[in-house]
């Protein structure tokens, strides 16, 4: 493999070793891959968010491999993509995923999709739901800037609530927002994942989260546990790539609200 960075996995089961990953039934989790995706297990229906696999964001190195490999993927059910950002909605990742999968992206993307094959493209926006199986995927609001490019500006960033057993919250790329306050009182959240990367320069928090953020947006949400997600893969802001974890492990020390929000690793598997 290309990376050879070392991880310190401080709980939980890794994947990095190569073997093919098997949820037994009737289990409910979630495997840290990296940066924003994540892979999750749910009534049986396997499903990534934002699948970004490659060892470069353009001239940007990554720093952590993706802790699960690609190859070792089970087979998925379905694509949640948040917003159309190049590090959440990268094409080339996409293309090695079957056509007939079925992805759930904002509305105004749906053509690069399309051009790629992909046969089942549901695009929603705030409010509007659809059903994958037993699952109910609902777009909610996130703060974050629009479009893909100075070129495409007219998508709308979104989080997703995923219903089935258990109830998730997938929040995207976000800045604070009161919006969360709001969710919070009309959605029953078991797990809520939370973006804590890339605030410096003070500016950027109006389009995303530091770990202070994030651990206030989680009690707006009313979550039962929250995971923090969109750091540590590529240095897209000032501040060091293992300043967010670092930061955000000193706040649960500080603040001593473990189990509630637990820092993971790529690779890691956390109970839903």
């Amino acid at each position: 493999m290309w990376w050879r960075t070392e991880l310190s996995l401080e709980k939980g089961a890794s994947y990095l070793s190569g073997s093919p990953i098997a949820f037994p039934q009737g289990e409910h989790a979630a495997i840290f891959i990296g940066h924003s995706t994540v892979l999750i297990h749910l009534d049986e229906q396997n499903f990534l968010t934002d699948p970004f696999y490659l060892k470069r964001l353009y001239p940007l190195q990554r720093h952590l491999p993706p802790g699960v490999p690609f190859q070792n993927l089970p087979p998925l059910h379905f694509i949640l993509i948040s917003h159309g950002h190049l590090d959440h909605m990268d094409l080339k990742t996409l293309s090695l995923f079957p056509r007939n999968l079925p992805i759930i992206l904002p509305e105004k993307l749906e053509r690069y999709l399309i051009e790629l094959g992909f046969t089942d493209v549901r695009s929603l926006s705030w409010g509007e739901r659809t059903i994958i199986g037993s699952l109910m995927v609902q777009a909610l609001p996130v703060k974050h800037s629009p479009g893909r490019s100075l070129y495409e500006t007219r998508s709308i960033p979104q989080s997703y609530f995923v219903q089935g057993t258990k109830t998730i919250f997938f929040g995207g790329d976000s800045g604070l927002t009161e919006e969360f306050r709001e969710i919070g009182a009309n959605y029953s959240i078991d797990l809520a994942f939370l973006p804590i990367g890339n605030y410096q320069p003070t500016p950027f928090r109006r389009v995303h989260m530091s770990p202070e953020d994030a651990l206030e947006a989680l009690e707006m949400l009313g979550a039962r546990r929250m995971v923090p997600i969109h750091w540590g893969a590529f240095r897209l802001s000032l501040e060091p790539p293992e300043e967010p974890p670092r930061r955000f492990r000193q706040l649960l020390q500080e603040k001593k609200i473990n189990p509630k929000a637990i820092l993971w690793q790529p690779g890691e598997k956390i109970p839903i």
